[in-house]
């Protein structure tokens, strides 16, 4: 039902235009003129710090009563090496160039929104009530997300195009921390009095090789990302900063995981005579919708019917879906054919990448049904 011709057009339109996090205005430009096009008033609200742009808001009203409000989400920030894409399409596939990521993750799901709305307004489909949100600086911690007034929330669940697998219904994602640390040792002179030094690399070095990190369990994983530190060569550098993260679907392990991560660093921080101050955040909170849920529920119908062998799964990734269910709207993380993201081979098929915005359609036009989908259970 969908334009298949429109949907790759208004893709290769999305990631020509440059939107690396905190840089979203100019996208948001083009998709405010798209949903003012299709005679939506659109908002924009929540800009996080440092960013030029807010999360752009819109409702679009229903014909029926009683039907779930459904909110629409995808993210239109990218990541490095993310300036200047050039689109190619071969072999049925879009990638890039080569020399940046192609920008899938997540303007696959934009397009894929905007292509369901129009197709509703041009084929004059019935459809419930929807609240569209394209959210900004996603990919940094999803700042846009945390940024939103409650207005933004109101809905009965959420639908978030941000994933790759066509046939995934994801239902669960971890809880993150993130942990930043600064070891503060002693800089000296380190051909002439390295003695009298206390190495704040090394010491920082020593924590980390006495961490657990990488796959700690099934459901635990931990990392360190970035490490800083020194002035010069020829001096014992006075101070380091580290910064990692712990991710788990059980907070008990989660909170064991980072209480090991910091007793390393004290440990060696008291080893050598150096101080250690760290600082541990929640980026975001472990969400969980269960599989008899109405929602979950309809996805799986849709894909059933489509053909498709669908799976319900938990992701280690974090998403915008963490916020809006932490927010009290249940959503699930569906994929229209993002590959290798984050990569300068990210690719998306394009046969994948239609079947998974004719399934968005579908689920929205399935949802009339969410009175007699209750009844059932």
């Amino acid at each position: 039902m969908i334009n298949k011709k429109r949907l790759v057009n208004t893709f290769k339109k999305l990631v020509r235009i440059d939107s690396l996090s905190l840089r979203e205005g100019e996208v948001n430009k083009f998709l405010r003129r798209e949903l003012r096009s299709l005679g939506l008033r659109v908002s924009e609200i929540g800009k996080p710090q440092g960013g030029d742009a807010g999360s752009l808001v819109a409702f679009w009203p229903g014909q029926g009563s009683g039907d779930p409000c459904i909110l629409l989400n995808a993210h239109t920030d990218t990541v490095s090496p993310g300036r200047g894409i050039r689109p190619v399409e071969k072999k049925g596939s879009l990638r890039s160039d080569g020399k940046t990521i192609l920008g899938a993750d997540n303007k696959a799901g934009v397009a894929a929104i905007l292509e369901v709305l129009r197709t509703i307004k041009e084929k004059k489909l019935p459809h419930p009530p929807l609240r569209i949100v394209f959210t900004v600086a996603e990919e940094i911690g999803l700042c846009g997300a945390k940024a939103l007034p409650a207005k933004a929330f109101a809905a009965d669940f959420g639908l978030i195009v941000d994933g790759g697998d066509i046939h995934e219904i994801v239902t669960q994602a971890p809880t993150q921390y993130s942990l930043t640390a600064t070891v503060i040792g002693r800089a000296a002179h380190a051909g002439l009095r390295p003695e009298e030094g206390i190495n704040a690399i090394k010491v920082a070095g020593e924590a980390i090789a006495r961490m657990k990190l990488g796959r700690i369990a099934r459901d635990t994983t931990a990392n360190i990302g970035l490490i800083e530190g020194g002035t010069a060569t020829n001096i014992v550098p006075e101070r380091a900063e580290i910064k990692g993260e712990a991710r788990s679907h059980d907070e008990k392990k989660l909170k064991r995981q980072v209480q090991q991560m910091e007793k390393a660093l004290f440990d060696a921080g008291r080893r050598s005579g150096a101080q250690v101050k760290i600082r541990v955040e929640r980026a975001y909170k472990a969400f969980k919708v269960k599989e008899d849920s109405e929602p979950v529920r309809l996805a799986a119908e849709v894909l059933k019917a489509a053909g498709l062998k669908y799976v319900i799964k938990k992701t280690g990734g974090g998403s915008d879906a963490n916020i809006f269910n932490e927010r009290g709207v249940p959503s699930l993380i569906l994929g229209v054919g993002a590959d290798q993201v984050h990569t300068t081979k990210e690719n998306l098929p394009v046969g994948a990448f239609v079947q998974g915005t004719e399934n968005l359609l579908s689920m929205i036009r399935g949802a009339a049904s969410w009175q007699s989908l209750k009844k059932k259970k």
